[in-house]
């Protein structure tokens, strides 16, 4: 009997430790990747919950808005952008993977004091130890400026598994000048956890993840120089929580949710999601294309009038695939979608100042 029951647990503990996941750079998006995200309105969303084979069930969770995430090649940046996070002969430590679009960064309320800021991007680089956020790129007053970490933040430490944890103490100085009399000093100070595992649930399905908790205070400062001498100012960066559940081959948290912390309180500010695409009016953030698209359906030949500010056309399936992508050098563009699926298509064309969207059917 001694035995059977020695030989059961053996069982039982292999079972739970397979049905544990690890995380590896593989599961991290690369440059071209795309992803739809869902964004929900349940700011009143209960995070408490974790631990060993846990069950997270947020199927239920409203959604609002959709956007589609892109992690655009380094190569396509600017040279500006390229010069500090595509360099690897003088910039070997800032050589990035891909760079995205940053929600929510505002240099910690500096924009109020006379400046411009517009299109904040994250350069990432990834390997198979860490996932480093070494750099942002802002256009400040119409000026492209990157914004070099002087200390890179680890985001997570690979491969990532149940009770792992680690810290990160990051610091990035930017001089604004000449865009602006100015100096801008962020230190930022991350602590992590992988505080659960198990199985989650959204309106995309059920998943094997781990969940990682990140404690991230900030200490924000500037130099404002308005012409009669200069003076440094501490700027009311709230503190923040991250909650990110990863799972295998998703390239994006299955969910993640940011609270703000005031007073020793967290106040969830934001929750989203990747999932399919709902059809919903606003699909994405960017203006509606108002060029020509026809014909529209489209069976065989589709094509689109473009004015001369257009650098790029990328076509999506709903579910966030990239399929299609052009430099179009003609006012025309004709792409053939004859062996295409049936269906709708998310359309993204950027121009030199702007980008806007458009929806492409195939029938």
């Amino acid at each position: 009997m001694k035995h059977i029951l020695l030989a059961l647990c053996f069982v039982l503990s292999i079972t739970e430790a397979e049905s544990q996941i690890t995380i590896t750079q593989g599961d991290f998006p690369g440059a071209d990747d795309t992803a739809m995200i869902s964004i929900s309105d349940d700011v009143s969303i209960d995070v408490s919950g974790t631990g060993a084979n846990y069950t997270w069930d947020y199927s239920d969770l409203h959604v609002t808005t959709q956007r589609i995430d892109t992690f655009f090649n380094v190569a396509d940046a600017s040279l500006t952008y390229q010069y500090q996070f595509n360099n690897v002969f003088t910039q070997p430590d800032y050589a990035s993977d891909y760079f995205a679009n940053l929600a929510g960064f505002d240099l910690g309320g500096i924009s109020g004091m006379g400046i411009t800021l517009e299109k904040p991007v994250s350069f990432v680089k990834i390997s198979n130890s860490a996932v480093e956020n070494v750099g942002i790129g802002v256009v400040l007053n119409g000026y492209e400026v990157p914004m070099a970490a002087d200390t890179i933040d680890v985001e997570y430490e690979l491969p990532m598994t149940f009770n792992d944890s680690w810290n990160s103490n990051s610091y990035i100085y930017v001089d604004l000048n000449p865009v602006f009399a100015g100096i801008f000093v962020r230190h930022q100070y991350r602590n992590s956890e992988v505080d659960g595992w198990g199985t989650i649930t959204t309106g995309l399905g059920t998943f094997d993840v781990v969940r990682v908790r990140s404690e991230i205070a900030y200490d924000d400062s500037a130099y404002v120089d308005l012409g009669f001498g200069g003076t440094w100012l501490e700027l009311p960066t709230p503190d923040e929580v991250h909650y990110t559940w990863w799972s295998e081959d998703n390239k994006v948290p299955v969910l993640k949710v940011v609270a703000q912390v005031v007073g020793g309180n967290e106040t969830v500010t934001r929750v989203e999601f990747k999932d399919h695409e709902r059809n919903l009016v606003s699909v994405n953030e960017y203006a509606e294309y108002t060029g020509e698209i026809y014909p529209n359906p489209a069976s065989n030949m589709v094509n689109f009038t473009l004015d001369k500010t257009i650098k790029q056309v990328f076509i999506y399936t709903v579910t966030g695939e990239l399929i299609y992508q052009n430099a179009p050098t003609n006012a025309v563009l004709n792409i053939d979608v004859q062996n295409w699926s049936r269906g709708m298509y998310l359309v993204k064309l950027i121009g030199d100042e702007n980008v806007s969207s458009a929806k492409l059917i195939v029938e």
